[in-house]
């Protein structure tokens, strides 16, 4: 900022004062100068004794004088006599010599003790004028040597060129004349100050001309000098302690100390004009930021901190007596501050008592601050007396309450100065707002850190001011963004703080040690005295260092705090004691009442928690006379020690006494009351439209509840949080996740609260969220009780291993590794043995300590809790996908350790079987559920699981679950299930099993297969072939089974096919069929019968050929019709299984003759059949060539050459599922979405997954099915559509989506079926699994908007298609149906485009501008249709036949109107004008296409409302309903082109508009 710009206007000129020309003086300093000496005058006379010595040096300055002046006259007539007073300064201005040095100090040391008065009498104005005179051509001299001029110009020497011997001797003369001039400038001051010389006329100009001297030596002389770079030539020069300069600049330093000592006299006496303070101030403010490190010598550096104490001092007393000059003061301050270089600012290191340190810039703003408070004195009087009136009291109360508000003032001033500068103003090309900002941040810091400090009050002040300031730029709408961050921040910090304090806290639970309170009339005697002790004892340190200037401000500032309570206190139980009955005259009733209504009101505003003023509003104030005493004998200490002399003042109290003190002062302040108020301001910022804001809001709420995480408890709080975990952007989703995580996982509380909250993100959109929420629900795991609690997290950290994201599927097989799999190995083993070892046949549980039991218990029940709650393939395949994961890692020791546990938990599962047959207690699953224990069903279902991941782990305890199928019919039927596959996994891995043992396995299975249901006999039956081929060898037994299933399938063939009935019940009849294909299928006849003729001679019986030709002959008669369909339904399965194990047998034309049945039937158990044969099929072939591609890997097998010449031996049948496939995928897909029933559709589904997955069929063919199945209900049929979906965009995204208008229409057929009427059909997703915004609903076809934005054209190219699906040719034949307009589809897609989420205006104008494009080709030809027509319509309401023309005419309006509310709904809620779509070009869009725009819900929940189109839910039953649309859609239109004239609102087909 300019000097010019901020220089004070003043009327008073800078003159001499001439006797014969009274008008041209400058009445003001006239004014000023003569008071001064009335002053002085009268204080000389009324001093009875002279002094001696006075006159002494009264006579001894006349002689000097009378020396000067001869000598004067005698160098005036010759220029070549010599003189000890004087000195010659050649080539420097127009005065040829000036007073020594030794000249002036010598007259100020006789000056200094001579009374004014005295002064005046004995030396005439003539002597002392011509004194003035040569005190005046010093200070010209000093000028005309321009020591500033010189600087520069040494300062722009080039490096290491040597300065000129002329240069330094003319530097070295200026150096010289300008320390006379200061030392000539010290003298003015003091003799000003001391009222000597004030009846010269000339003495005016003469301190004039000091003060600006001052001023520019300092500024630009000293200054720049001591700021220029140590490696400059002249630096190097004059900084040398052995250059004779060194010496100069030293006295030049001593010069400008006693000039600036000198200055605050003269402010204290109001002796100076407004022109005279700006040069002071300037003169003050150069020295406050220069640098010392130039001044190497102590001597020199102390020096100079001298002066920068006195201009300290100096600017502190010009801002303290001149307060019409504050403002500018402050603002020119805060404008340097800015302007300072920032590693000079961060240099400025002031370290205050107790060893805090802050910035210096604070430490003076604070002290000026400070000291506009009113003096102690002044503030005390009054309070000797004792008790007063109340009119007196009143008088008292308005002082101290104007004391701190002259304060609170200049502090709401310079916050405002600096907050308006940290906003970008548009007036202003060239702004520093970010410097501001940062000087304001650090201001509010070192405030902060100075918060309870004795001799910093105003801090307290300042943070208050700067909160409330903070607190109003919150509920400013529209306030700049930037500030509403920084008022965050600011919010945080200050709330953080209060939190954090000692006195805060145990305040909030009466615990403070100090146990002050508010006085107010119903406050204790003990707590008044208390605070009486408290207060004084604040008040004694900091009047003991009030002679230091170390507590300037800080004590009236305090006493007008404490005063105006205990003041205001006292007027309340004056006005009871009136109330009471006592007299009081009217004016001192009046002033009692507006102060005790002011006090209260001011009260109410500082804080809503404040006893004090509820008793003020409607309680009778009860003061007593011992509480009246003590709050006056307070006052009366606060004078005592206020009028004190600091020099004899010796106190006992330390600086930590006096801290305590403070900081138990400061608690009872607005602002350590202000808390809950701030808190309120950061829940609502939760709820910010912008996201930066929403954002901080959460980070400061953060930084609050690291000090009180009991704020996260408050309803608000909670609602507003649980808000911004659903929030649309995964930023603000992120910091709402990283606030609770921090707090929850060691609060118990806290996480009962939030867990379901939070439990849910790990399904977030965000990956960074999913992230976040993964880790803190590894935290809650660890510190958790609640089984319920650590197996839903359990399940959650399962699924995430099958993330999108490779880092989340990365974490998440971590942290199960960590919580599961991890151990600290305090194993206790019997020997030294390795106890790990897996083929140890023992059980490593019970060697292990309890606590390690204990623990190892606790994952045993989270893992089967885990299995047991989600009772689903994809969870089991997770599962079992983890247990290969952490026993195949790439680290030995984590391996090791998770395949002990892994042993671990299956002892500890098998020990718990064995307890539970000695106790004889079978829990079941309820019963379990309610214990906290697992049952036996749920304990084999999670054995059953593992056997498949680890089976010799397990096979060392499968002997004893013999006794589960001994028990046979009593045993449940999932129990015998689990079971049996545990033994069909880990049959053929028991360790040497006896003979005994496999006797009774094989007899239990053979007794199994008589009257097993199906699914027994599916695990059974390849469990017993298992176990016959590997172990016993009784092929007698298994032929036995096989033969007769056979021969009784032989003979009922043989019945019926001769016409006769048959003879065996469609119950045993299906079993002899599965008994029978599941033998053939498990077991293999062929390559026994030419190993082992001698034991297979009876199959020859039944066929001479192949066992599985025959039986598939059998089979394919029973799916005949003649048999009822269960029959049918089983002999489809077990073709099946015979597919499985020789592939050649499906593509015969007699099994496709089956399947072509079973798809042409109307029977869904038969497709169902089907479909499953299909993904068995599938799978299993998957699985041989994954088996055979490790082999291969593992082996380093490389390609077979007679592969490449065409001997492909078993390869042969590798083809026969993508031939399957792509026979039966049009089929498979119709029987997926031809009818309601779930189990159809989950096959269907799986199928389309797999043919896809393997790649057996061109992905295009099943798209619009895809489309169609991401819409579905069903959590994994969606989820697992969506992904694929996905991985085809990736994979083809150059032609994957020219289908999608064909699957669009798939999903509302498939929305149709399942809704059952169109009419239910809605294009809004009811079953997502995140509704980011509770506000706005999810588009059912979201996900093929989000696949398609990311590219613009492909985007457009959707919405385009998307907008004239709901378009209709009536040029076309179908047109002439009247069925062909599909009005609910019309509906279903303009509910998706009003539910897709857009994110830039170039989308909604798009869309806008196709719809528009529809209504302007499709729809006026229309509207001409239907005003031709409607004359008619009322002949044809009276009962003339219609055409289906006229129908088909009807609906298509409705589709228009349809498109017309969509319209309407964009504009709305996006907030997009008429003028702003009408010139939107979609081919030149650029001004739009990144700029955001914004959702605003408006009622309805968000969703589009059709009660301007009634039609569009409701069927058009009538002619009457007909005819009511018809004038309904002429009276839109005719509106919309009414408003369209003069706007070109409609376009035709090729985008001109009409």
């Amino acid at each position: 900022m300019a000097e010019d710009d901020i220089l004070p206007t003043s009327k008073a000129k800078r003159t001499c004062i001439d006797p014969q020309d009274i008008n041209s003086v400058d009445a003001e300093l006239v004014s000023k100068l003569n008071n001064l000496e009335d002053t002085v005058d009268a204080k000389d006379t009324a001093q009875t004794d002279v002094s001696v010595d006075s006159l002494l040096q009264i006579e001894a300055l006349e002689d000097l004088l009378t020396e000067i002046f001869a000598e004067e006259d005698v160098l005036v007539d010759s220029s070549d006599s010599k003189s000890n007073l004087f000195r010659r300064i050649p080539n420097i201005g127009v005065i040829p010599f000036v007073l020594c040095n030794h000249t002036v100090r010598r007259i100020r040391s006789l000056l200094e003790p001579c009374a004014a008065l005295l002064l005046s009498e004995h030396i005439s104005n003539e002597r002392m004028s011509r004194l003035v005179g040569l005190l005046a051509s010093v200070i010209q001299s000093a000028k005309d040597a321009s020591l500033a001029d010189m600087v520069k110009d040494g300062a722009a020497v080039d490096r290491g060129v040597n300065l000129a011997a002329a240069y330094c001797e003319r530097l070295d003369l200026a150096i010289l004349v300008s320390s006379l001039g200061l030392e000539v400038a010290a003298l003015v001051f003091d003799m000003v100050a001391s009222g000597k010389g004030l009846h010269i006329w000339s003495m005016g100009d003469l301190l004039h001309d000091a003060i600006a001297f001052l001023k520019v030596c300092l500024l630009d002389g000293i200054v720049p000098l001591l700021d220029m770079d140590a490696e400059c030539e002249l630096a190097q020069v004059i900084f040398n302690t052995d250059q004779p300069l060194h010496n100069r600049l030293r006295t030049l330093l001593e010069s400008a100390l006693a000039a600036t000592n000198s200055v605050p006299a003269i402010t204290a006496q109001h002796a100076l004009c407004e022109e005279d303070i700006v040069p002071l101030v300037y003169a003050s403010m150069s020295v406050m930021f220069c640098s010392t490190t130039l001044l190497s010598n102590g001597v020199d550096s102390n020096l100079f901190e001298s002066i920068r104490r006195s201009s300290q001092a100096l600017l502190r007393s010009v801002f303290e007596l001149h307060a019409d000059q504050r403002t500018w003061i402050l603002e020119e301050i805060l404008a340097s501050l800015v302007k300072l270089p920032a590693q000079k600012r961060a240099q400025s290191v002031h370290r205050v008592a107790g060893g805090k340190s802050v910035q210096f810039t604070t430490v003076l703003l604070l002290q000026l601050l400070q000291a506009t408070a009113q003096s102690p004195e002044d503030l005390t009087a009054g309070f000797e007396s004792g008790a007063l009136s109340a009119k007196e009291y009143r008088i008292l109360l308005q002082k101290h309450k104007k004391a701190v508000s002259m304060v609170s003032s200049s502090v709401d001033f310079a916050i405002r100065y600096l907050i308006g500068r940290c906003t970008k103003r548009e007036s202003k090309t060239t702004t520093n707002e970010a410097e501001y900002r940062a000087l304001l941040e650090l201001f509010i810091d070192n405030c902060i850190v100075l918060l309870g400090h004795p001799q910093w009050p105003a801090a307290e002040l300042v943070v208050r001011i700067y909160s409330l300031h903070m607190l109003d730029i919150l509920d400013e709408e529209k306030s700049d963004i930037s500030l509403k961050n920084m008022a965050l921040e600011s919010a945080a910090q200050i709330a953080s703080h209060i939190a954090q304090s000692r006195q805060f806290r145990d305040s909030r639970v009466g615990n403070n040690t100090l146990d002050l309170e508010l006085i107010s009339p119903n406050s204790s005697l003990e707590s008044i005295c208390r605070f009486r002790a408290t207060t004084t004892t604040l008040l004694e340190y900091l009047q003991s260092k009030a002679a230091s200037g170390e507590s300037t401000g800080a004590i009236p500032l305090c006493v007008g705090n404490w005063a105006s309570s205990l003041i205001a206190t006292l007027l309340k139980g004056i006005r009871s004691d009136t109330l009471d009955g006592g007299k009081m005259d009217d004016s001192d009733t009046e002033s009692v009442s507006s102060d005790d209504e002011h006090s209260s009101s001011e009260d109410d505003s500082q804080t809503s928690d404040c006893e004090a003023s509820k008793q003020h509003k409607g309680m009778r104030c009860a003061l007593d006379a011992p509480k009246r005493n003590a709050i006056v004998e307070c006052l009366q200490a606060y004078a005592g020690i206020a009028h004190r002399s600091t020099k004899t003042m010796s106190t006992n109290c330390s600086f930590t006494s006096a801290t305590e003190a403070a900081k138990a002062t400061l608690s009872l302040q607005p602002l350590y009351r202000s808390f809950d108020m701030i808190l309120s301001r950061v829940t609502l910022a939760l709820g910010a439209s912008q996201v930066s804001l929403r954002s901080k809001a959460l980070r400061a709420l953060n930084q609050i509840a690291q000090y009180r995480p009991e704020v996260l408890y408050q309803g608000s709080v909670k609602y507003a949080i649980n808000h911004r975990l659903q929030d649309s952007s995964p930023q603000v989703r992120e910091a709402a996740i990283d606030l609770l995580g921090k707090h929850i996982a060691h609060n118990p509380e806290l996480t009962d609260q939030y867990y379901e909250f939070i439990s849910v993100r790990v399904l977030d959109k965000g990956s960074s969220v999913r992230r976040r929420v993964m880790r803190i629900l590894a935290d809650i795991y660890i510190s958790s009780d609640s089984m319920e609690q650590l197996i839903d997290i359990g399940v959650r950290l399962l699924q995430r291993t099958a993330d999108d994201e490779r880092t989340i599927r990365e974490l998440a097989f971590k942290t199960l590794q960590e919580l599961w799999f991890s151990y600290d190995k305090h194993v206790e083993a019997e020997s030294d043995e390795d106890a790990v070892a897996i083929e140890t046949p023992r059980n490593v549980f019970n060697t292990l300590s309890p606590e390690a039991q204990k623990d190892m218990l606790k994952r045993v029940h989270v893992m089967t809790g885990v299995v047991d709650t989600v009772r689903s393939h994809e969870l089991v395949d997770l599962m079992t996908g983890l247990f290969e994961h952490v026993s195949t890692g790439p680290l030995k020791s984590e391996t090791e350790e998770a395949q002990f546990v892994i042993r671990c938990v299956i002892d500890a599962l098998f020990e718990h079987l064995i307890r539970a047959e000695e106790s004889d207690v079978k829990l079941s699953d309820d019963a379990a559920a309610v214990t906290g224990d697992f049952s036996v069903t749920t304990c084999l279902r999670f054995i059953s699981t593992l056997s498949n991941i680890a089976p010799e782990a397990v096979s060392l305890h499968t002997e004893s679950l013999i006794t589960y199928l001994k028990l046979g019919s009593t045993t449940e039927e999932d129990t015998l299930v689990n079971t049996l596959c545990i033994f069909s996994n880990t049959l053929l891995k028991i360790p040497h099993p006896s003979a005994a043992f496999l006797q009774s396995l094989e007899n239990s299975l053979i007794s199994l297969l008589s009257s097993s249901p199906q699914n027994i006999l599916a695990v059974a039956v390849p469990c017993l072939c298992d176990l016959i081929e590997e172990l016993t060898w009784n092929y007698a037994k298994l032929i036995r089974v096989f033969r007769s299933c056979v021969l009784q399938l032989c003979r009922e063939q043989r019945t019926i096919s001769g016409g006769g009935k048959g003879t065996l019940t469609p119950k045993n009849l299906m079993r002899f069929i599965i008994l029978a294909g599941l033998t053939c299928r498990h077991f293999d006849f062929e390559k026994h019968r030419e190993q082992q003729k001698e034991h297979f001679k009876e199959l020859n019986q039944l066929a001479k050929g192949s066992m599985a030709d025959m039986l598939n002959g059998l089979l394919l008669f029973f799916t005949q019709s003649q048999n009822v369909g269960p029959v049918q339904v089983a002999a489809i399965q077990m073709l099946g299984q015979l597919h499985i194990k020789w592939p050649r047998l499906a593509v015969e034309p007699q099994a496709r003759a089956v399947m072509d049945r079973a798809f042409a039937s109307d029977s869904s158990s038969h497709k169902l059949q089907v479909l499953r044969n299909f993904l068995e099929f599938l799978r299993t072939d998957a699985k041989r060539l994954a088996k055979q591609e490790r082999e291969d890997r593992a082996s380093g097998r490389e390609i077979d050459a007679r592969a490449l010449v065409g001997n492909t031996g078993n390869m042969s049948e590798a083809g026969v599922g993508a031939s399957l496939m792509q026979t039966y995928l049009d089929r498979i897909i119709e029987a997926t979405f031809a009818s309601n029933a779930a189990p159809l559709r989950a096959a269907g589904f799986e199928v389309i997954s797999l043919v896809l997955e393997q790649g057996l069929a061109h992905p295009l063919k099943c798209m619009p099915a895809l489309i169609a199945l991401c819409t579905s209900n069903d959590p994994y049929i969606r989820n697992k559509s969506l992904k694929l979906h996905q991985e085809l965009s990736v994979k083809h995204a150059s032609f994957i989506h020219s289908r999608d208008l064909e699957g669009v229409r798939k999903a509302y057929e498939y929305q149709r079926q399942v809704r059952g009427r169109p009419e239910d059909v809605s294009g809004y997703d009811s079953n997502a699994d995140l509704h980011e915004r509770p506000d706005r609903p999810a588009a059912c076809l979201q996900f093929l908007y989000s696949l398609s934005r990311t590219r613009r054209t492909r985007r457009n190219e959707l919405l385009s298609l998307l907008v004239k699906a709901c378009d209709f040719d009536s040029g076309t034949a179908a047109y002439a149906d009247a069925n062909s307009t599909d009005i609910p589809f019309v509906r279903f897609v303009a509910e998706n485009m009003a539910g897709l989420e857009f994110k830039y205006l170039d989308e909604v104008l798009h869309v806008i501008y196709q719809v528009s494009s529809v209504i302007a080709s499709s729809g006026l030809n229309l509207y001409q249709q239907l005003e031709s027509e409607a004359k008619d319509d009322g002949d044809i309401e009276h009962g003339v036949s219609k055409s289906k023309l006229w129908w088909q005419a009807s609906r298509a309006s409705v589709c228009i109107g349809i498109l017309f509310v969509l319209r309407e709904f964009l504009k709305s809620h996006y907030g997009v004008t008429e003028s702003r779509y009408t010139l939107y070009n979609p081919s030149d869009a650029t001004s739009v296409r990144d700029k955001a725009v914004a959702w605003s819900a408006q009622g309805n929940g968000g969703r589009i409302g059709w009660s301007f189109c009634p039609f569009a839910l409701q069927r058009m039953e009538s002619v009457t309903d007909c005819i009511r649309q018809r004038k309904r859609f002429r009276r839109m239109m005719a509106e919309s082109l009414a408003a369209s004239e003069g706007s070109p609102v409609l376009a035709d087909d090729s985008g001109n508009f009409v």
